[in-house]
């Protein structure tokens, strides 16, 4: 199967997921979770979204350049 551009795109947005995982595992009471174990999966948490981002934005001037084969 060839892959294009939109495929990377859905994977680069799949990966997202990530983030949102962390959340549900911050969002729910009944882990108990240390404060330092809730403060370490929030930078973590933080840390993706940013290089997630920086990975889209990446994406994005790529196909605004059509550096990217359509």
């Amino acid at each position: 199967m060839t892959k294009d551009r939109f495929d990377l795109e859905q994977e680069i947005l799949d990966c997202w997921g990530v983030c949102d995982d962390i959340q549900t595992i911050l969002d729910t009471d009944s882990l108990n979770l240390s404060d330092e174990v809730f403060n370490l999966l929030l930078g973590i948490k933080s840390l993706y979204h940013i290089k997630f981002q920086r990975t889209f934005d990446t994406f994005e001037q790529l196909v605004t350049e059509r550096k990217l084969i359509m």
